[in-house]
């Protein structure tokens, strides 16, 4: 029998094998070809959409494609108004940096600034009884009508951002212009209704406001509203404080103004204030001006505005009345408090000092300050919280020193009327040098040893040589 050589085996099955490998890749490629699936991007959605189809509105996709900070700003410049400073002020302020992140105040505080350029030529000063405007000195209230509500909300609002801005807390001037644009709006002669009959123009503002539709999305519209309704009362926080403060210089500016204008129109020869006709005051029923000087009158009016003794210093104040502090205060607890307050220095500064004579004196600052401080204590708010400036706390500060001087015997009655918690004082020094202060002067021995005072007095008040009670030139 004939044998195959085993070269020749070996070269067939590598033929074999290399003919199989070939016929397996000619079918796995043309497989792959031939396997084409088509699907609808409906069925594909599937895979990343697991609640199947769905509805997208067509302003909601429009941010993928839009800035929507420019479609804000692109809106708001589209607001036209018919007076140049309101256009200005929009410019200035409502367009600046502390708006950036407050589109939703932007567009409230353009809405305000609409109806004020179409409806706020009116007066600014409220002639309703019951009103705080409306028990305002006459001649106070002659010289502010003047001023029309536009140009005096504008003023307010300028002077918010002033304050804001000194304070350094920007980042609540969205809020506080809206307070400011909007705190008298109860004062247009649309909203006119029965709360301002009543005297009630901050009560009134909130009508308006609630018809904006963005002022209904603001998270901090109910701090808003409290400021407005609050701003001729005793205001909370610094929104209100602030919007509070920021009426009171603007009206302070527009006073003086005023008055510079009525010296301007009067002529020599005549000593009585000429009558007020403006047009934009006819409906306010007010009357002439009353004769006398213009110092007196504006010191009057800033007495009004204020609405306390600011004019102390041009005229003698009124005995403030006694209230009932007797929840809170406790006398003893009241003077050791203010001891150490005594030749106490505060850098340059100094609250209280003694004397060799046996005299302590103390500003109305300490007393303030120990006095919230009782009340709070107590858990009396209505104290604690009084805004600076307060007209009740000249109430509190007087029943506290009647009270000392009567029942105590802790005050000098000889360096102060009765009718007074203080007075004017004039400390000379060693060096022959003089300063006004005004004081409460106490006994020394209410606070202990005057011995003790003066060992440990500093040296800048050791240099205090004498003071006397303070004498008006006349």
């Amino acid at each position: 029998m004939y044998q195959v050589p085993l070269h020749i085996v070996l070269l067939g099955v590598a033929v074999f094998l290399v003919l199989i490998a070939v016929l397996v890749l000619i079918l796995g490629s043309r497989q792959r070809q031939t396997v084409i699936k088509k699907i609808t991007l409906r069925e594909l959605s599937s895979v990343w959409t697991k609640n199947g189809p769905c509805e997208i509105h067509i302003a909601n996709l429009a941010p993928l494609w839009r800035d929507e900070k420019a479609l804000a700003d692109q809106e708001a410049s589209s607001l036209v108004f018919s007076h140049k400073r309101v256009t200005e002020f929009y410019d200035r302020q409502i367009n600046a940096s502390w708006f950036c992140n407050a589109e939703l105040h932007k567009e409230v505080c353009g809405k305000i600034l609409l109806l004020l350029d179409k409806e706020g030529d009116c007066p600014s000063v409220v002639n309703a009884a019951g009103d705080v405007e409306g028990s305002w000195d006459t001649n106070t209230f002659n010289l502010l009508s003047q001023i029309t509500l536009l140009n005096h909300t504008l003023n307010v609002a300028e002077e918010t951002v002033k304050l804001l801005v000194q304070a350094e807390a920007q980042h609540i001037i969205p809020d506080a212009m809206i307070a400011a644009l909007g705190h008298d709006l109860g004062k247009l002669e649309s909203v006119r209704g029965y709360l301002y009959s009543l005297g009630e123009h901050p009560l009134a503002a909130g009508r308006p406001l609630a018809e904006i539709p963005e002022f209904k999305k603001l998270g901090r519209k109910e701090e808003i509203t409290r400021a407005i309704k609050l701003h001729h009362k005793m205001p909370e926080g610094l929104l209100g404080k602030t919007l509070k403060k920021a009426d009171q210089r603007a009206r302070q500016k527009e006073l003086e103004d005023a008055i510079e204008r009525l010296g301007k129109d009067q002529k020599p020869e005549k000593s009585e204030a000429a009558p007020i006709t403006k047009k934009a005051n006819e409906e306010s029923n007010s009357v002439p001006a009353r004769a006398g000087n213009d110092s007196s009158a504006a010191w009057q009016a800033q007495a009004d505005i204020y609405g306390d003794d600011a004019a102390e210093t041009k005229k003698e104040a009124a005995t403030p009345e006694l209230i009932n502090i007797s929840a809170w205060f406790d006398a003893q607890a009241f003077l050791e408090a203010l001891k150490p307050y005594i030749n106490k220095m505060l850098g340059r500064r100094f609250m209280a000092f003694s004397m060799p004579d046996g005299h302590v004196y103390v500003q109305v600052k300490a007393m303030e300050e120990v006095a919230r401080k009782m009340a709070e204590r107590a858990g009396v708010m209505e104290i604690a919280t009084m805004a600076q400036g307060d007209a009740t706390m000249r109430k509190v500060l007087f029943t506290i020193v009647h009270h000392l001087r009567v029942e105590h015997n802790v005050i000098d009655r000889g360096l102060i009327k009765d009718a007074y918690f203080g007075g004017y004082f004039m400390v000379t020094t060693r060096d022959g040098k003089s300063f006004k202060g005004y004081y409460t002067p106490f006994h020394a021995e209410a606070f202990g040893s005057i011995a003790e005072m003066e060992k440990d007095k500093p040296d800048r008040l050791k240099k205090f040589q004498s003071v006397t009670a303070y004498a008006k030139k006349r």
